[in-house]
């Protein structure tokens, strides 16, 4: 059985496909440290493993500094989905990568549809949306998925998300700031994880959404994610803003229900509220 390939070694996305894909062939993960330096040789790599699919579940997750040096997203966000997605048209082979909510402007209250006008308001954003551009000029049947507010278990040492954030900052008594006029969706990374099988598997090209039902402010995240960790604490609520951010980037999940026929599993309460009990021990 030919190996899948996953771009991207120590990130939520990668230790949750890790954990849970079942795969009759090997599932291969390369970061920094399994690549070589230039694309010709990375190529050659790819050539010699001549994988059944590829993944992109790398990225640059530091949102204040790919504003204030945006050319630091320009490799991780636009070359290396571009590269891939080339390399998958060449081979023939399914390819997904991992796009952003913050490709929408946030105006308005209504959830986004993946046909809505994008319009970033920040770097992070745009190097997203200018990596969403050129994966699909590059393979028009690769498949990017939209996502949002992602949490989960992350392994020892690694960068853990935000709810389990909040609770540790709890745990040694610091009271949270948390921003109470952002809205957003939330997506459990091991449900992205089943959700990208899906789309990985299937024939369906083009942009996908994918984020638990239903949207809320990152207050009301915090504060669901503390009761349900059984932590009695006082969150400061804030609106000063630390860089331009989507006002309202809540993710409709229409495209993806209708063509595989998936109705959302849980709402954001559910599976954070899930999460948070597991992290308290239950």
């Amino acid at each position: 059985m030919r190996p899948i390939l996953v771009w991207g070694h120590h990130g939520l996305l990668a230790q949750a496909i890790r954990r849970t894909w079942i795969y009759d062939g090997p599932v291969l993960f390369w970061g920094r440290a399994d690549l070589p330096p230039t694309r010709k040789q990375q190529l050659q790599k790819i050539l010699r493993l001549s994988p059944s699919a590829l993944v992109n579940a790398s990225g640059f997750t530091n949102l204040k500094r790919a504003q204030d040096a945006p050319s630091t997203t320009w490799e991780p966000h636009v070359q290396t989905p571009a590269f891939l997605a080339a390399v998958s048209r060449d081979l023939g082979i399914p390819f997904v990568t991992i796009s952003s909510d913050y490709v929408f402007s946030g105006h308005g209250r209504s959830a986004w549809k993946e046909t809505d006008p994008t319009e970033p308001i920040n770097a992070y954003g745009r190097s997203k949306l200018e990596g969403e551009h050129a994966v699909l000029a590059s393979n028009p049947n690769a498949r990017v998925i939209r996502t949002a507010g992602l949490f989960g278990p992350a392994a020892a040492g690694s960068k853990v998300s935000f709810p389990e954030r909040i609770l540790q900052q709890v745990r040694v008594g610091r009271l949270p700031e948390v921003r109470s006029d952002l809205t957003t969706s939330l997506c459990h990374v091991e449900d992205l994880a089943a959700d990208l099988w899906g789309i990985l598997m299937g024939s369906s090209a083009g942009i996908f959404h994918v984020a638990h039902e239903g949207g809320a402010t990152w207050l009301q995240i915090a504060e669901h994610a503390l009761r349900s960790a059984g932590a009695s604490a006082k969150i400061q609520p804030t609106q000063t803003p630390d860089f331009p951010r989507p006002a309202c980037s809540t993710l409709t999940t229409c495209r993806t229900e209708v063509l595989h026929g998936w109705a959302r599993r849980k709402s954001w309460q559910e599976a954070l509220g899930e999460f948070m009990r597991v992290l308290r021990g239950d």
